[in-house]
This record gives C-alpha cells, sequence and structure tokens, in this order.
C-alpha cells in the first residue's frame, strides 16, 4: 500500500502566487475606464463617433476578461486552501487515532 506524500509548501507557493496573480488582474482591468470617450478626440472625421464607440467597446471587453481572470484565480486560491486544510485535517484526525500502548 502506497502512502500518499503532500508537499504541504508547494500547495501554499501555488495558493499564495494564485492570490497574487487575481489582484494583479483585477488592478489591470480597473486601469481600464468606465465611462465613454468624446468622439472629439479622434478629430471631425464622419467615422470618429463609431471609433470612439469601438474603443469604448474594447474596453468593457478587456474589463469583462480581467475580471474572470480575477474570478478564476480567486476560485484556484480557495481551491488550493481548502485541498491544504482537508489534508491537515486528515493528518490531525489520523494522528489521533493512534493509540499509545
Amino acid at each position: 500500500m502506497s502512502v500518499a506524500k503532500f508537499n504541504t509548501d508547494a500547495l501554499e507557493q501555488c495558493r499564495t502566487m494564485a492570490s497574487g496573480q487575481a489582484s494583479q488582474f483585477g488592478g489591470l482591468g480597473d486601469g481600464f475606464a468606465q465611462h465613454h470617450g468624446n468622439p472629439a478626440i479622434f478629430g471631425k472625421l464622419t467615422s470618429s463617433a463609431g471609433i470612439s464607440a469601438a474603443v469604448d467597446s474594447l474596453c468593457a471587453a478587456v474589463r469583462t476578461e480581467f475580471a474572470a481572470a480575477e474570478s478564476v484565480l480567486g476560485k484556484v486560491e480557495r481551491a488550493v486552501d481548502a485541498i491544504t486544510q482537508s489534508t491537515a485535517d486528515v493528518e490531525q484526525a489520523n494522528a489521533g487515532s493512534f493509540k499509545s500502548v
């Protein structure tokens, strides 16, 4: 029968890395403007409004994607934490089940 071995340091490093990256993605997404740009910044061309709308759509899509990445990495962090905690709980219960003779 093989014994399962867990590298708790590696799990903690993975959890910490996921947490750090999640906040980085959130920060990047927050950096994109949440208001509509003025079409006049693209000059007096007839397509200025279209370009402005396209830029606004791009910014909204980027914010959405960065928020999704932040959410997924947050879920990874919580899942790894749950694995670590569950493993520690099982180890503690198993250690308590041994009786001294």
